[in-house]
């Protein structure tokens, strides 16, 4: 993609955010956070009414409008704490990582599923602060990495990778070549992969999100029949004192002898009204700003992967 001069200026003007928000406590820093959030919202009107229309079409008629704007609202503050925790982590011992992030029994849960030694697919959401949910196993010892989207801007991209490897996460990108990605699970590793848009180049299915039909990722699935390792939907989400509870949903089990087109449909949807229902109970956490009902299903549908 072409370079314009104006993202080397916003890229300066971003890391010199970064640096002044680095020097805050991160109480102070949060606050100012949700008042960046709240006025972004009043300000940034056609991100503001997407993330409206989508709500009105999730939830129909069954919120008021007015809950439906508390709730966008709250989406652009949670957002904008989100992209100041992350700021933020880099300067976390393990000692402040734990006072801000809390579990009960998530870290039993994944050691018995690495017991069988095929690696593990945490799947997440653009939901809480999912950059904290990989950061927070490997803080404590587990090798992981995530797939991502290579930004368009390479310092932007660089700044991002280089604040996950702060904290020991590896970075792949899902138009790589998988053999790294498929390494990494063949040594036992925790994969993260967010999935909860949609990206119409990549291969997927459609299946009901909020009732409608979206279009959704099948690479968690493939992943899966292809090395054996579980998927697990985790989340982290924020709770009204600014901490965060790490919460991860049953572990989806591959079944390498059932059809192929069959099993894929099965586990897409199992971890997609995983992501669905934690939404239902969190909606302000969610980024509803994104288009996720974009594509549309075919005359002749069908719930099949697309080549």
């Amino acid at each position: 993609m072409k370079n314009k001069p104006y993202r080397y200026w916003l890229y300066l003007l971003a890391r010199g955010f970064i640096g002044f928000v680095r020097l805050l406590p991160r109480r102070l820093a949060l606050a100012l956070a949700a008042g960046i959030g709240s006025l972004s919202f009043d300000l940034l009107k056609k991100e503001r009414e997407k993330t409206l229309s989508h709500l009105r079409f999730a939830y129909g008629n069954v919120k008021s409008n007015q809950e439906i704007a508390r709730i966008g609202r709250e989406v652009f503050v949670n957002c904008a704490k989100s992209g100041v925790d992350w700021i933020l982590y880099p300067r976390f011992s393990r000692a402040n990582w734990n006072k801000i992030v809390h579990w009960n029994d998530e870290f039993q849960k994944v050691d018995q599923l690495l017991a069988a030694g095929k690696g593990l697919i945490m799947v997440s959401g653009h939901f809480g602060n999912w950059e904290y949910l990989a950061s927070t196993f490997t803080v404590h010892g587990y090798p992981g990495c995530v797939i991502g989207r290579r930004i368009y801007y390479e310092p932007y991209n660089q700044l991002i990778v280089n604040t996950r490897l702060s904290k020991g996460v590896e970075t792949y990108y899902r138009e790589d070549s998988p053999k790294a990605v498929l390494r990494a699970l063949k040594g036992n590793q925790i994969l993260g992969i967010v999935a909860d848009q949609d990206v119409d180049s990549i291969d997927g299915i459609f299946v009901p999100f909020f009732d409608h039909p979206a279009y959704t990722p099948v690479g968690p699935a493939v992943l899966s029949l292809a090395t054996g390792a579980p998927i697990v939907p985790g989340f982290m989400i924020r709770q009204p004192d600014d901490s965060y509870q790490m919460i991860l949903d049953e572990p989806i089990f591959p079944n390498p002898d059932a059809p192929r087109s069959d099993e894929i449909e099965r586990i897409t949807r199992l971890w997609n009204a995983a992501i669905e229902k934690y939404i239902r109970l969190y909606p302000e956490q969610w980024v509803w700003m994104h288009r996720r009902w974009k594509t549309k299903l075919p005359a002749a549908g069908n719930f099949k992967e697309r080549k």
